[in-house]
């Protein structure tokens, strides 16, 4: 382990958390006794900026939060936005009638809350993740389209398994973040495009830190660390482009980890 990474950077589900649910203490701890030694956290997410700030403040710790999938960033305390990046108009167009042809569940992510039609398996398994913003339900064509950060689909595992292919196809920047979540984020946005602003904007250099995540939102972005980890429940395709792999996040082998880095400063 190194003790001069410029930063260390975090997934949240399947790596800091169980898929859904909130950092739990010990988690936290284990960022406060890295963020002692004088690391930078940023913290990279799928989730709300809600969601990713309150890993930050939960440990009582500055840092960054990379959240929607980079369509915003924030620093925090304070939780000053330093960039957001919102979708045009005929894009979320493009996204919503994708989504609607496949026959997916489609939320609309704004910077401090949710839009869904309808309240339902979709809405709760998004709320589990997102417990720190409301959902507006309302029909997504009549919603506030001017601060839609990310469009997100959510459906079974084997109904996404066929339809993310063809939903590519039309629209290859969707990725698929979860077996039941697929997403896409504003151009250059992304996790990616988020770090690699965030990097330039604080004097960092990507290839000079250390990562660690599991899912399909976190491929881009993990080849460019000098380290980069995942743990034993990431896909496989995560896996494979990893310099290494460590036990499960059920296991708390993250939490470990992140401890031996502290020590390690």
């Amino acid at each position: 382990m190194n003790r001069s990474r410029d930063a260390y950077i975090f997934d949240l589900d399947g790596t800091l958390t169980p898929i859904g649910a909130d950092a739990e203490q010990d988690v936290l701890d284990a960022l406060a006794a890295l963020s002692a030694t004088g690391a930078t956290i940023i913290v990279a997410t799928g989730r709300t900026l809600n969601a990713g700030v309150a890993v930050l403040e939960g440990a009582n710790i500055p840092g960054y939060a990379v959240a929607a999938n980079g369509g915003v960033i924030a620093q925090q305390p304070g939780t000053e936005i330093l960039r957001r990046s919102v979708m045009d108009d005929s894009l979320i167009s493009e996204l919503v009638t994708i989504g609607r042809e496949a026959g997916a569940d489609i939320a609309l992510f704004r910077t401090h809350d949710l839009v869904m039609e309808q309240d339902g398996i979709a809405a709760e398994h998004t709320r589990n993740g997102n417990s720190q913003v409301p959902i507006s339900f309302e029909p997504i064509d009549d919603a506030d389209w001017s601060d839609v950060i990310k469009v997100m689909y959510w459906g079974l595992p084997d109904f996404l398994e066929k339809q993310v292919p063809l939903m590519r196809a039309k629209q290859p920047n969707i990725v698929q973040s979860m077996d039941t979540v697929a997403e896409m984020s504003a151009p250059g946005s992304g996790k990616e495009g988020a770090l690699t602003w965030l990097a330039e904007r604080l004097g960092i250099d990507l290839n000079n830190c250390l990562g660690i995540g599991d899912s399909g939102n976190d491929l881009d972005w993990l080849p460019r660390m000098a380290h980069s980890v995942a743990p034993d429940n990431a896909s496989p395709e995560v896996k494979t482009v990893v310099d290494e792999v460590i036990g499960s996040q059920e296991s708390g082998a993250v939490v470990r980890y992140i401890e031996e880095l502290a020590k390690s400063r």
